[in-house]
């Protein structure tokens, strides 16, 4: 048959055969051709029909290759076109397990992503573009799903990423996030009203048997992450190396109602102890060091208003022309105690990236699941993972001691000492040391049901929570020998009355070794330690000082990282479905 789109002709001729050929295969006698006349709109609407299926045919093609796909578009479409809110164009097509994503500012491409999935494997590379269309950023990422054991799921995500100023490396960032989730189902159980009447045997009509319950999730997470920074001569700027560790438990609310006492669509974390180690380095334009940091916090905190605590250290170098001048190192030790907890810490939700309408899904999600939720933008945006770190940095979370320092915190139980050190010539010619402490006072036990006196020792509220303790020594060295020293130790105590309430009191102990010999002095103090010791909070001063530099510097790295300038947009309108 003559397709009537390849025909310039509006006439279709063809024999039309009278009679069939009979049994034994001898043809009957034929009547003469007819010839059919089609008109130019019949020939338009057949052309449309073959469009149509054809059109068809395509679209459940594209349909099946959607279902197929690991990746995901709104309307399971395997290709979409639409404008960002900053105004550019961006195109995704899926193929199978492959996917590609352009953005472009007007004409210009600002960035791509080409990523792959197969065996539960996830692999993407995104390159952003400058003005003048050179790649200023590219990140590989992957991301796998781990083994399941004992009810834990797991997942981890790998990523590189570099970023070029003139063709030249000004950054580099190597991490790995690991995550195991366990679900260990219902909480709680809130039965409704019809349910109770079935249980106990009187019915009512209204229908409801909805049975709703809370749920609790477990996370175990570990960060890694590498972060070098360069100078325009290629020499080192700055370099982090941060280690990030948590374990995590969380109760949620699943459903649009309140249940048991949870809002709708609510969570909630239960515990969680934590651990953060950052080692920085910063670097002069000639190689030379010039400021060395490890910091260290660690957070144990559950619901509870009094069984808390963390732990930070700090260890801290400077140098100049290469050569160490100073040294300072120290720790931080507090307990929460009642009406005074602890700093907030990221939670899990923080550190994955993720809105509680995210985490919130009818079933809990396993860690796959919950590292893919925002897999378009954490292969795209580089400070995605250190995004809740940043913020906490930002918002002085990791500034107990300051704090402290600044503001006193007279009823919580807390432990600091610093050690400084000056050096000259490579030699030690100085050495500081302080340190403070306030522990739980001890109970009146049957002293407080005697009556209290007016006058003559605390009045019936000022009973200290805590007694404080401080010291401080300084010591000067010439060829490594000791040639002059001082220290002073003051403590508080309550002195007993079993006529009234106990008085606060501080014993001091001054001692100096000089070139007549060692001397010294005890004196004791009604009042407490701010009498004895004009200086109490040093400990807590040189110990924030520099735990909060090196904080800042991570705020400052997370900044840098963030820092988008004329970069495409760091998500995207892709999803993954699940990872097998």
């Amino acid at each position: 048959m003559v397709d009537p789109l390849s025909s310039a002709s509006t006439s279709l001729a063809y024999s039309v055969n009278r009679s069939r050929t009979d049994s034994a295969g001898q043809s009957a006698s034929s009547s003469p051709v007819d010839v059919v006349t089609i008109s130019d709109e019949a020939v338009r609407k057949y052309a449309a029909g073959l469009s149509d299926a054809a059109s068809a045919d395509q679209s459940g093609k594209d349909a099946a290759r959607a279902e197929d796909s690991p990746w995901k578009l709104s309307g399971n479409l395997t290709h979409s076109e639409r404008t960002l809110k900053n105004g550019h164009t961006e195109i995704i097509d899926i193929d199978g397990g492959s996917l590609t994503v352009r953005e472009y500012d007007g004409d210009k491409l600002v960035k791509s992503v080409d990523g792959t999935m197969a065996n539960g494997r996830a692999v993407l590379d995104t390159s952003y573009y400058d003005e003048r269309g050179k790649v200023s950023q590219t990140i590989h990422a992957e991301m796998a799903p781990l083994e399941t054991k004992n009810k834990w799921s797991g997942a981890v995500m790998n990523r590189s990423v570099t970023w070029f100023e003139d063709g030249q490396v000004s950054r580099t960032l190597g991490d790995e996030m690991y995550l195991r989730t366990r679900n260990i189902g219902e909480a709680t159980v809130s039965v409704s009203g019809n349910e109770f009447s079935r249980m106990t045997g009187n019915l009512d009509s209204n229908g409801d048997t909805l049975i709703r319950k809370l749920t609790n999730e477990d996370h175990s997470l570990s960060y890694h992450a590498d972060i070098q920074e360069f100078h325009d001569n290629k020499q080192l700027s700055r370099n982090f190396v941060i280690d990030q560790t948590g374990e995590y438990s969380q109760e949620s609310n699943r459903h649009p109602v309140e249940v048991d006492g949870m809002g709708p669509m609510g969570t909630r974390e239960l515990f969680h102890d934590t651990s953060l180690s950052v080692v920085s380095e910063e670097y002069d334009r000639d190689g030379n060091i010039l400021r060395q940091a490890s910091v260290t916090d660690s957070q144990v905190d559950g619901t509870g208003g009094k069984d808390g605590h963390q732990v930070q250290t700090a260890d801290v170098s400077w140098y100049e022309d290469g050569e160490l001048v100073k040294h300072g190192s120290g720790s931080f030790r507090l307990d929460e105690f009642d009406g005074h907890g602890l700093h907030k810490r990221p939670g899990i939700l923080d550190l994955l990236g993720l809105k509680a309408e995210e985490y919130l899904t009818p079933e809990a999600q396993d860690s796959s699941e919950l590292l893919g939720t925002k897999l378009a933008e954490s292969s795209s945006a580089p400070e995605f993972f250190l995004e809740g770190l940043g913020r906490a940095a930002a918002k002085g979370q990791y500034g107990s001691a300051a704090d402290m320092a600044e503001y006193g915190r007279h009823e919580q139980p807390f432990a600091v000492d610093w050690t400084t050190e000056l050096y000259e010539d490579g030699e030690m010619v100085m050495r500081k040391q302080d340190s403070q402490q306030a522990r739980n006072a001890p109970d009146r036990g049957v002293d407080d049901r005697l009556p209290f006196r007016t006058g003559g020792g605390l009045s019936d509220g000022d009973r200290p929570a805590v007694l404080q303790s401080a010291s401080h020594s300084t010591e000067l060295f010439e060829d490594g020998k000791t040639v002059a020293k001082e220290s002073q130790e003051a403590r508080e105590f309550l002195q007993p009355d079993e006529h009234g309430p106990d008085t606060l009191m501080t014993l001091a102990d001054y001692d100096r070794l000089n070139d007549n010999g060692p001397d010294g002095v005890n004196v004791v103090y009604q009042g407490g330690i701010g009498e004895a010791d004009p200086d109490p909070r040093a400990a807590l001063r040189a110990m924030g000082a520099e735990l909060d530099l090196t904080m800042d510097g991570v705020y400052e790295m997370y900044r840098d990282v963030r820092g988008r300038g004329q970069l495409g947009d760091k998500a995207s309108g892709f999803r993954f479905k699940a990872l097998d």
